[in-house]
């Protein structure tokens, strides 16, 4: 079979952990690597050491070249998503794209819409779909062992955003429950297995406040510290999402952590079942489940590696291989457009309900 040629558009943190992982597998050629910050790619090169990849400051430099690839990995900030995402799909190339889809639900529908008229794969970056212990949590809901899913809830207690401007703006990142909880309104959609009908949330500035001096460090960040003053996306949250079959999900966001969870927990995220059970997911690594009609407790260590790579994101090595797959294949990727779509919808409305201070229903928004 002939590898799948990849150009890697951004080589930023996510970037540079495409940069990772899609040079370990033996299917993928990294043919481009474009990032118009020379401390990125002085940073991403090293990690690519099977592929001989030709380097680009500039996307655009690629676009005329599309006899050299046959796919693109876009980790661009999210108001670039349009830009580049339809750039490329219009030349016919499969697409796998950082979460959010994008930060406005009109530039969502663009990309989506521009790849079902090209026939090409998109698939989102909501890498929690393809982690073991997720998919093993979602096994056992299939099998029955919480009945119907009623309530759920996401504790998101972290550190901030990496210091770079784009992330703090929330015309560029969509807000903080944009760009980093559709992560885990995904899951929550997943789960539950109906859509989402409303949703209520409160929130504001506790820390990291607009016009004050806000020294920002990240835990997993490569960018060094640096003081943010212009930031209007909400340092904190609650959100609460009812769905058309009467289930309810909860979030609660902290994004000034020092210097990052250290909680025992860790992240943490939890479903109650109608028959009486709960089940918990802890630090992306555990799962407990108690109660029901058996009344038994049981705990589950996943396997935390064979989905990963080099200690990357949970899930982050498996989603490249089944994008390739898909490539290969045409099969739908499990986190398709539309997927990512109904994520980005819940975390819209909450943005929205934060700023309007009311309910907001979804299909307000459509």
């Amino acid at each position: 079979m002939n590898k799948i040629r990849v150009a890697l558009i951004g080589v930023g943190d996510m970037g540079t952990g495409h940069a990772m992982g899609f040079d370990q597998i033996e299917q993928c050629e990294i043919t481009w690597v474009a990032d118009p910050s020379p401390s990125n790619l002085e940073r991403a090169l090293p990690y690519i050491k099977r592929n001989n990849p030709q380097i680009v400051s500039d996307y655009k430099d690629i676009l005329a070249q599309t006899d050299t690839f046959d796919a693109v990995v876009i980790s661009v900030p999210n108001y670039m998503h349009k830009e580049v995402a339809l750039a490329f799909i219009e030349r016919g190339k499969h697409i796998f794209l950082e979460k959010p889809v994008a930060p406005t639900l009109a530039d969502c529908d663009a990309i989506i819409e521009a790849a079902k008229k090209a026939n090409v794969i998109l698939q989102i970056g909501l890498v929690y779909r393809y982690s073991n212990l997720y998919r093993r949590m979602e096994k056992e809901l299939s099998n029955g062992r919480l009945d119907d899913v009623t309530m759920m809830w996401c504790k998101e207690f972290r550190d901030s955003f990496p210091p770079v401007d784009w992330f703090y703006d929330s015309a560029k990142s969509g807000g903080a429950l944009v760009e980093k909880d559709c992560h885990h309104f995904d899951i929550f959609n997943w789960m539950i297995g109906a859509k989402p009908v409303r949703v209520f949330a409160s929130g504001g500035q506790h820390v990291i406040k607009n016009g004050e001096e806000n020294m920002i460090t990240n835990s997993y960040t490569h960018y060094p510290p640096k003081v943010i003053s212009q930031t209007n996306i909400v340092d904190h949250a609650w959100v609460t999402i009812d769905y058309e079959n009467g289930s309810k999900a909860n979030l609660g966001l902290c994004m000034y952590l020092k210097p990052r969870n250290l909680m025992d927990e860790g992240l943490e995220i939890g479903l109650i079942g109608n028959n009486g059970a709960v089940m918990v997911a802890k630090k992306d690594r555990t799962i407990d489940i108690a109660g029901g009609p058996d009344m038994t407790k049981e705990h589950i260590d996943t396997d935390v590696a064979s989905d990963s790579y080099s200690n990357g994101h949970t899930g982050s090595q498996r989603q490249r291989y089944e994008f390739l797959d898909s490539v290969v294949t045409g099969k739908e990727p499990f986190a398709n457009g539309e997927v990512g779509r109904q994520a980005l919808l819940v975390a819209l409305a909450a943005e929205k309900s934060i700023k309007e201070e009311r309910y907001v229903y979804l299909n307000e928004l459509v």
